[in-house]
């Protein structure tokens, strides 16, 4: 998204309007891979004629090094929406050490396995929480992109202060800095935020303070949940007017 206040504004509300238990995946894993993990997974429940299969021999399948990728694919799905605890300990086991190119079907098939667990166990709705770039606990993971006024180059004393500044406002609402890049005129940075706070809030109360000191920083940012911006990526969008 870029810095645009309806935008954040209906990202906030349809975040905090939501009821029920909130599951967000930890992992980064592109939202293309999470919805075809999904769709996937929607056919092996509707797969009636493995219903039968004991859980034990897809335990067994999802183990053996002999079993091909596909199988591996089937097994951890079919796990996942078992609601069966012994299934989650053996995807749990899995996610430790999954076989290469497995590494974001494990992940999606232990966190649907965990939601699975707790709707058998609750009466409390269960939501999951799609990003690309995953989060921690409660709260959701961003990258944003931050330019300087007219791309000028930072000073010493900017760099510090961003630095400082940044760091302060992140604090203040219980945030956390994963990443904060300072180049010669943009800014890069990496951070999770509860699901209820207002990220925009935040840079813009950072970006506010800096601009004390000499209005050197671009107010039009740029911020997305869904990747990390690519260096080519990031220099299309300083070259945009």
């Amino acid at each position: 998204m870029e810095n645009n206040d309806d935008i954040f504004k209906k990202f906030q509300d349809s975040i905090q309007n939501i009821k029920g238990h909130l599951h967000i995946l930890e992992s980064s894993v592109p939202v293309e891979k999470q919805m075809e993990y999904f769709h996937y997974s929607e056919d092996v429940k509707k797969n009636k004629s493995e219903k039968g299969i004991p859980i034990e021999k897809e335990i067994q399948v999802l183990n053996a090094p002999e079993s091909t990728e596909n199988e591996k694919k089937y097994s951890l799905a079919r796990l996942a929406v078992s609601a069966d605890v012994a299934a989650y300990r053996a995807l749990e086991a899995y996610a430790k050490n999954p076989d290469q190119g497995l590494e974001d079907w494990s992940q999606m098939s232990l966190l649907e396995a965990r939601i699975a667990l707790e709707s058998e166990f609750s009466d409390e709705k269960q939501v999951y929480i799609s990003s690309g770039l995953g989060g921690k606990g409660s709260k959701l993971r961003f990258f944003s992109l931050i330019k300087s006024k007219d791309l000028k180059t930072f000073s010493s004393y900017q760099r510090e202060l961003i630095e400082r500044e940044f760091s302060f406002y992140m604090y203040e609402h219980n945030g956390e800095i994963e990443f904060l890049n300072i180049q010669e005129n943009y800014i890069t940075i990496i951070f999770l935020v509860n699901l209820q706070q207002n990220m925009k809030i935040i840079l813009d109360q950072a970006i506010n303070e800096c601009n004390q000191y000499g209005d050197f920083i671009d107010y039009n940012y740029l911020i997305t949940n869904v990747k990390v911006y690519t260096e080519e990526e990031i220099q299309n969008e300083l070259d945009k007017k």
